[in-house]
């Protein structure tokens, strides 16, 4: 009986890790499947979204930082602990904040893996495969409970962005990266960016580190239709700092003579300043609307349904952006900042336009006008483009069948 224990933070609860929901649709070669949801939150419980009959889900809930720190006692008996501590020393490392940020990692592995031990006390588990969506420390909790239950099984992870790019946390440092990298038996970075990223501080994992590209569902492509006088210009993120929505609106409000239609899809703690900032900046040409969260179907289809001219990316950290896989994947051209895997994904000239991570508001606003003021023929070559380079790369059903079958076997 083929198992797959898959660690989370909080799918299938609240709205994180959205790109799950199309890529759980390929387990079914599982016999059974196990969610272990770390993290979760008191709002992400109302919001669970479908994750098929095979699947079971257990819970490791969120705990304040401090909680972690008071438990931490037990982390006191776990020879990684120590030589993570001999690691930060010996990479003159060592400071207030990578001190606290270790004992919480390891504390925190620890309390969640000791939770779901117990809530599978009961369970037994055979021809098992360890999965961890993140490459920070869940992959660890994985590695305790293959200890603690005495498992002979494959343990893989997958690195994105904020799991991986250690300059994205304070102190420029994730724990046990090494400690990770000599236990697991892959890591899958979902950019070949994130690949070479890894490589070049850890060349001796070679062997270990395999880009494994995401995917987005095919719901065919989308034939613009140029009687809309307005360009309708779409935007799909978390609304936090690291995506300059504000960078976006100041280049949007730089814009005078061309009639604009600005979508945001998309939620998050900076929501409200966002449409402040919005409504005080965008002139009488620039209409703006936000969408607030849609799951992927949802978004898929009004991909297909609106008449989006352009895709925004103005991202300053970037793993490889998904939501700009799924608005290629019905055709629509792209303007993104020259981050993490982005270039990837985005061919300058061919499917969109990349630019500078630094990039002004003015040079932004100008890089959009031109793209409104395209030729229809260029235009359509773009449309083109971004499908083609989406079937060849970031197509689901290709991805997720070979991704599967490499955790099966």
């Amino acid at each position: 009986m083929k198992t797959l224990c898959l660690f989370t933070n909080a799918f299938p609860y609240g709205n994180w890790e959205p790109y799950l929901e199309t890529e759980i649709r390929f387990y079914d070669q599982f016999d059974k499947v196990w969610i272990f949801a770390l993290q979760i939150r008191n709002e992400h419980l109302k919001n669970k979204r479908h994750i098929g009959k095979k699947v079971t889900v257990v819970q490791a809930r969120y705990a304040p930082r401090n909680i972690y720190l008071l438990h931490s006692i037990r982390v006191l008996f776990d020879a990684n602990l120590y030589k993570e501590f001999a690691r930060l020393v010996s990479e003159k490392r060592l400071s207030k904040t990578n001190l606290v940020n270790m004992f919480v990692y390891f504390s925190r592995a620890h309390y969640e893996a000791g939770i779901i031990a117990k809530k599978m006390k009961n369970q037994k588990l055979n021809d098992v495969i360890f999965y961890s969506y993140r490459f920070e420390y869940q992959p660890y909790v994985a590695m305790l409970l293959k200890k603690k239950w005495k498992l002979d099984c494959k343990v893989v992870t997958r690195a994105h962005r904020y799991d991986l790019y250690e300059e994205e946390h304070a102190g420029n440092y994730i724990p046990m990266r090494k400690g990770i990298l000599d236990a697991v038996n892959f890591v899958y970075p979902c950019s070949d960016n994130g690949t070479d990223y890894i490589l070049n501080r850890y060349p001796e994992y070679k062997d270990k580190v395999v880009t494994k590209f995401l995917g987005t569902t095919d719901c065919g492509i989308k034939k613009y239709e140029w009687e809309d006088a307005t360009f309708q210009i779409v935007t799909c993120s978390n609304v936090v700092k690291v995506k300059r929505l504000d960078k976006l609106i100041r280049a949007l409000a730089l814009i005078e003579n061309i009639p604009i239609r600005w979508i945001h899809y998309g939620d998050g703690i900076l929501m409200d300043d966002i449409k402040k900032l919005a409504a005080e900046m965008l002139g009488n040409n620039i209409q703006h609307e936000f969408k607030g969260n849609v799951d992927n179907a949802a978004l898929l289809e009004e991909y297909k349904k609106q008449n989006y001219f352009l895709f925004v990316n103005v991202s300053s950290s970037e793993g490889i952006p998904v939501a700009i896989m799924e608005s290629s994947s019905v055709g629509i051209p792209c303007i993104a900042t020259d981050v993490g895997g982005t270039k990837e994904i985005i061919t300058n000239g061919i499917n969109g336009i990349l630019v500078k991570a630094d990039i002004s508001e003015q040079d932004l606003a100008d890089e959009i006008e031109k793209f409104c003021k395209l030729d229809k023929r260029f235009y359509l070559d773009f449309r083109n483009g971004a499908r083609k380079l989406w079937n060849e790369k970031y197509n689901a059903e290709k991805n997720y069948i070979d991704f599967v079958n490499k955790l099966r076997f």
